[in-house]
């Protein structure tokens, strides 16, 4: 008689545990040394970096996801910048595309983007073709100031954020003070430092501030690379009372530049970033006084189209300033870039004077953006 064959037992199918990690904020003065290999990414696949970073071109096709979180060497960091522009000229444009042009040229959007071969008649700082090349030559001199430390190894080099209530305004009809805010920053470093200086206005939407009401804020701020002598940033802090936040732990923020390549090169790219992403607020840790902010889960097409629109009507020129030997800094970029405008090739749009009437124009065909006034800009004196 054939024994029974008996039954396998079923193995257990068991579930992989999911790593929880936290991701660190991406702070732009990280530093890795460019000969470790780094484990940690930004979600992205660490890709070879063996090809050529030279961008004369930049189409926004086909574009590579896979980019490291920090930066190697200065040449890694303008093919990271690069990317950041590609990605966000096709964000830009998604964010006007399926809007209505009853009374507009759609043609002179693109231009305003510096999309395909148009161009406008000067520089704005949404023409995402024009910020790559600044972003290479703000890069060009931060390799200069590392050479710089390489020679004066005592030198403090210092990334330092300005923030202040009085410099937000509401998304919906509000007024952006880019001079304002700019001079403003220049006179504390001016008044209290011995620093030389050179930074970037930049305006970054608060997703979800103020709690409950329609229309949330865009706050306007400042990124600046100092170097001089050790010691002064606690000065600074104690006395530049004119920065007041209600959103933020400290209104001015330093941190210490990482004395590598890397770092350098990732402060430089950070600086003239395409306005990307948002920042939220933790209203439970806002009311306990703490630091509340932290990086947006999202930023809204409604926000990329309000982004683009600041960007729009300000002279990419304009967003650069400079505080003693930082002025030649500022100066040595702008005049690469005009050089750059006047070498382009491509078409050329007249829309200098029309920028506001544009939009004007936009916001009345579009009916779904009837919430939607038109921005103000001031970024020269007496505007």
């Amino acid at each position: 008689m054939a024994t029974k064959k008996q039954p396998q037992k079923r193995k257990k199918r068991t579930q992989k545990k999911q790593e929880k990690t936290k991701l660190k904020t991406n702070s732009p003065c990280m530093s890795r040394s460019p000969t470790q290999p780094t484990t940690k990414s930004n979600g992205l696949d660490t890709p070879e970096y063996h090809q050529s970073t030279q961008t004369k071109k930049l189409s926004i096709n086909n574009v590579p996801k896979n980019l490291d979180k920090y930066d190697k060497d200065f040449e890694h960091s303008k093919r990271i910048h690069t990317e950041h522009c590609k990605e966000h000229q096709k964000r830009w444009m998604r964010s006007i595309k399926n809007r209505r042009f009853k009374s507009t040229d759609i043609q002179d959007f693109k231009a305003l983007l510096g999309r395909k071969n148009l161009h406008a008649d000067f520089v704005p700082a949404s023409d995402l073709k024009a910020r790559n090349q600044f972003g290479h030559f703000i890069i060009d001199e931060m390799l200069r100031l590392y050479d710089l430390w390489l020679e004066n190894p005592d030198l403090d080099f210092q990334w330092i954020t300005f923030v202040s209530d009085h410099f937000m305004f509401n998304e919906r009809d509000g007024v952006a003070e880019i001079y304002a805010c700019k001079k403003a920053t220049q006179d504390v470093l001016r008044n209290y430092t011995t620093y030389n200086a050179f930074g970037i206005v930049e305006i970054q939407p608060i997703i979800n501030f103020p709690e409950g009401q329609k229309g949330k804020m865009f706050a306007v701020h400042t990124h600046v690379f100092c170097w001089g002598p050790k010691g002064q940033t606690a000065h600074l802090k104690h006395h530049s009372k004119r920065f007041k936040s209600s959103i933020t732990r400290l209104p001015i923020h330093s941190q210490k530049a990482h004395h590598l390549e890397g770092s350098f090169g990732r402060l430089g790219r950070y600086m003239i970033k395409p306005p990307f992403e948002g920042k939220e607020v933790n209203f439970e840790r806002l009311v306990q006084g703490k630091a509340c902010l932290k990086p947006a889960r999202r930023v809204e097409k409604h926000h990329d189209f309000r982004l683009f629109e600041l960007n729009a009507k300000i002279p990419m020129e304009a967003i650069l300033f400079g505080v003693r030997d930082g002025v030649a800094v500022r100066q040595r970029i702008v005049d690469k870039l005009r050089s750059w405008q006047a070498s382009r090739t491509g078409e050329v749009v007249n829309l200098r004077g029309r920028v506001d009437q544009l939009f004007e124009d936009f916001l009345r065909d579009n009916k779904k953006l009837k919430n939607y006034k038109p921005l103000v800009v001031k970024y020269r004196k007496g505007q």
